[in-house]
């Protein structure tokens, strides 16, 4: 494929994708368009309960091409802030931006109200959730909303969020909540806007995706495991388990039925993860605006490579102010300690009581 990379214009108009798939969530309509068949068919399966006959009006449009990408240069690495090497290299272009994912060699271009990706994506179809979920979270934060760096749960429509370093136990400690009757809302990143005397809620349409770890300490997902992995499994340190990083996708309608995932919930409290396996006891306090404002760092998220707007100072300014009225509308605790997901269930349900 040899086509221009200074105009997302002439790439776009270069896809051939007559294959069509509608979604919506958060209220957000979503066409996803391909040439595969076998990505528009493994999309469905996964979106399946967001899955519309027919889209709304002035859909988001995704397309997701399965095609060598076009020959690079230009990038730019982007940096983490965890040292480690790059994930992704940009390059801004007339019209959008452009994100080369260095793994996979995945090509995608963002625009305002359209999105593509082409590359081998049969196989990395999760690149090409990823990039419909992030398209989806701009949209809602051009309505005002945050993003917070959070798994979340719901029952009865009242919603908690977790949040924590990486690592923190935030998806292993959701799926316990799920295990004993609480809704999934979202798994690692999680939409909230303040309105009225509430917090808006709207979860990431993603199943979760975990580590061995989590899989292997859960009273019923530790059954996705090959019985010949569970024993290797155990015989690791718990430390070296913790590190493991190979993540799986957990199918949570298929375990517990339809309607364990919801996306939209009252979120009525935040609680901040920082206990650690080698901890001693479980601590829990509330934290006032001004302790929670010094977690930021821990709660914030942005959309990193994939968003091109220029945060100015003022615009720092006034995000600070928008998360202090959001953290006034909530009850915050931290949980400190050591790390023990089941003895959340009990914090979380006072919480949704008080």
């Amino acid at each position: 494929m040899t086509t221009r990379l200074d105009s997302l214009d002439s790439l776009v108009e270069s896809f051939d994708t007559p294959l069509s798939l509608d979604l919506g969530f958060g209220g957000v309509p979503v066409r996803v368009l391909t040439n595969a068949k076998e990505i528009r068919d493994g999309l469905e399966r996964y979106f399946a309960p967001w899955v519309e006959a027919r889209g709304g009006a002035d859909p988001l449009v995704v397309r997701l091409v399965q095609a060598d990408p076009p020959s690079t240069s230009g990038f730019v690495p982007v940096p983490r802030a965890d040292g480690k090497p790059a994930k992704e290299a940009v390059r801004d272009a007339r019209g959008g931006r452009l994100v080369l994912k260095l793994a996979t060699g995945v090509l995608m271009g963002v625009r305002p109200h359209d999105a593509f990706a082409v590359g081998n994506l049969i196989r990395h179809l999760n690149q090409g959730v990823n990039l419909i979920n992030n398209r989806y979270a701009k949209l809602v934060l051009g309505r005002g909303h945050l993003l917070l760096h959070a798994s979340a749960v719901a029952r009865d429509g009242r919603a908690v969020a977790l949040a924590g370093v990486p690592g923190a136990g935030k998806s292993t400690t959701a799926l316990h909540l799920v295990e004993h009757g609480f809704r999934f809302v979202s798994n690692d990143r999680l939409l909230v806007r303040a309105c009225g005397e509430g917090v808006e809620a709207l979860g990431y349409p993603k199943q979760p995706r975990v580590n061995p770890g989590t899989l292997l300490n859960h009273p019923r997902l530790f059954r996705l495991l090959e019985p010949g992995d569970r024993e290797a499994l155990r015989a690791l340190p718990p430390a070296e388990l913790w590190k493991l990083e190979r993540k799986r996708d957990v199918d949570l309608e298929s375990i517990y039925g339809p309607g364990t995932f919801t996306l939209a919930a009252d979120l009525r409290a935040l609680v901040v993860l920082t206990w650690r396996p080698d901890g001693v006891g479980l601590g829990v306090r509330t934290l006032d605006r001004s302790e929670a404002l010094h977690c930021l760092p821990l709660i914030r998220k942005d959309l990193g490579a994939f968003d091109p707007d220029h945060r100015s100072r003022a615009s720092a300014v006034r995000e600070v102010l928008s998360y202090s009225r959001l953290f006034d509308a909530l009850t915050i605790v931290e949980v400190s300690g050591r790390t023990d997901a089941p003895a959340i269930v009990p914090i979380v349900e006072r919480l949704l009581a008080a």
